[in-house]
């Protein structure tokens, strides 16, 4: 229990902006809750007095009980009001907590699954989003409730207030015999969810593959498979929920038959203790049900532990490009690339690049060559800062030799003169004029226009045309060209491309060459390619 408090309270910090609405939701649910048990005890007290008396309860009765339905319907609905409010609001706040954690940390480098990354990122602060808007403020507001209602029968009758206390202290140790058999059948039932996920997310991945070798039968068996084995999972959790809950109710019964006793042995069976008996009873039951509710609460948190825990990690990520403690501003005119004596390696893996230096001048247009795995790519991620090198470093310089370190450079300002287009570039679901704004929003669509013809794109696509996702109605050669355009529209002054002619047709390279070799700021390129290197006056080899 305490290491489920440790990992719950981890995620406190990026709500802290929502503490406000956090403690409003919780003195709302708790006003609710008092008011229904109020209910039900003047209720039990007012058919107590009528049975026992033969009278209708008085008029001030009758007023209160209305006024207090009248406050509880109230108070559901703001609770409702306030509780999904704050949801969004805390939904919000994780998911931008955890995209600025992996804008810090590019998950390539570690070889994460993207699928176990978007569960995360959406499954699991979906899950979230509820126990922290309405789930904790629900427990809280239980077990105040079972405070004042000890407090209430103990003056009374203390004995009912140890009935009560004992009762809730079972209750209590029925969440802590069915947390552990739960938390493990519910870590295996995640587990199977998340192999599910990964393989739902390669087979959309490589849906073409799939269907090319006839591989949809197999792919639809196993997710079958999968599911089935899930559900058994369901089935075995359900189970052990069934069997504390069931526990749960018997120690319910336990106690009201304990409230009559102690109460009768107490005070007897006169007419004014008889009347009063009902309302012990249903002030008991009020208060060891609010316990119940917290426990089953808490027992059936172990998903969201698992789940609070993935976020956890994915916002304590640490970031593979240090902060920019004090930055420097960049010149104006012309920019190149300075690598020096830079190492990089992946993960624990041996060095890819070492101490490997290279000047590329300002408006100089220089080939990168290797063979796979040579180290290329590496180079140009370090060129644009997606990571830093383990050792060494890589900076911009001017036309007069002055170099400004990549490392007290603003990303917002690297990002403004450095442009990228790898070779696996991402196109994004929506229209054409929509990807090519995502290199820079405030393009005119005649400007637009004129990328799409620098790239030989203007003549079989439109801005207004849809792509689909990922760009999937377009041919390899044409969703380089489009990458392309979409960096040339931020008119960097360092254009770094990787790959980006690979297994195109001739016409294709030719016309992305031409791009190259026309555009008048700096360019870097790596190709295993001998007609796209060709383009090059200079050509340095990598590895």
């Amino acid at each position: 229990m305490t290491s489920a408090v440790v990992v719950l309270a981890r995620l406190l910090p990026p709500l802290r902006p929502e503490w406000r609405r956090i403690v409003g939701s919780y003195a709302i649910a708790t006003a609710s809750l008092c008011a229904l048990a109020a209910i039900g005890v003047l209720t039990a007290l007012g058919v107590g007095g009528a049975v026992v008396h033969g009278s209708w309860p008085p008029a001030a009765w009758w007023i209160a009980l209305g006024a207090l339905v009248l406050v509880r319907t109230v108070l559901t609905w703001r609770e409702m009001d306030v509780s999904h409010a704050l949801a969004y609001r805390v939904l919000a706040r994780l998911r931008m907590a955890l995209f600025d954690a992996y804008s810090r940390s590019v998950p390539g480098r570690r070889r994460e699954h993207s699928g176990r990354a978007a569960s995360v990122a959406l499954t699991d602060i979906e899950k979230l989003e509820f126990f922290y808007a309405h789930t904790v403020a629900q427990i809280g507001a239980a077990l105040t409730l079972f405070v004042g209602a000890l407090v209430c029968a103990v003056a009374v009758m203390p004995a009912v207030g140890l009935v009560m206390l004992g009762g809730a202290l079972a209750v209590a140790l029925t969440a802590w015999a069915g947390a552990g058999p739960a938390r493990r059948v519910g870590a295996q039932e995640q587990r199977e969810r998340e192999t599910q996920s990964e393989r739902l997310v390669d087979a959309l991945g490589a849906l073409r593959e799939i269907l090319a070798y006839g591989l949809q039968d197999r792919v639809v068996r196993e997710a079958v498979a999968g599911t089935r084995r899930s559900a058994r999972i369901s089935r075995r959790r359900e189970a052990i929920s069934h069997l504390v809950d069931g526990t749960r109710e018997l120690i319910l019964a336990v106690v009201v038959i304990g409230v009559i006793a102690v109460a009768l042995v107490q005070r007897g069976t006169d007419d004014a203790h008889a009347a009063l008996l009902p309302a012990l009873v249903a002030l008991a039951v009020t208060g060891v049900a609010a316990v119940a509710d917290a426990a089953r609460t808490v027992s059936e948190l172990h998903p969201l532990i698992a789940s609070a825990d993935r976020v956890g990690a994915g916002l304590r990520r640490p970031p593979v490009v240090a902060p920019v403690d004090d930055p420097i501003p960049l010149p104006d005119g012309p920019l190149g690339v300075r690598f020096g004596r830079v190492s990089f390696s992946y993960d624990d893996r041996s060095e890819v690049v070492h101490d490997w230096s290279l000047d590329v001048a300002p408006g100089e247009h220089v080939g990168l060559a290797g063979p796979s795995g040579a180290g290329k790519s590496t180079v140009i991620a370090l060129a644009a800062r997606l990571w830093d090198p383990d050792a060494g470093a890589v900076a911009l310089t001017d036309e007069s030799g002055a170099a400004y370190p990549l490392g007290r450079v603003r990303d917002a300002d690297l990002r403004r003169v450095v442009a990228v287009v790898e070779q696996d570039a991402r196109l994004f679901h929506g229209t054409v004029r929509e990807n090519l704004l995502r290199g820079d929003g405030i393009r005119s669509d005649g400007e637009l226009r004129d990328a799409l013809t620098r790239v030989g794109a203007d003549d079989w696509i439109a801005l207004d045309d849809e792509l689909g996702e990922h760009g999937v109605r377009l041919s390899g050669g044409q969703r380089a060209r489009l990458a392309l355009a979409r960096a040339l529209c931020r008119e960097p002054r360092i254009l770094i491309v990787d790959e980006i002619t690979a297994s195109l047709d001739a016409e294709s390279e030719r016309i992305i060459s031409d791009v190259l070799g026309a555009f008048p700021g700096t360019v870097i390129a790596a190709s295993h390619r001998r007609e796209t290197l060709g383009a090059f006056a200079r050509v340095v080899r990598v590895g």
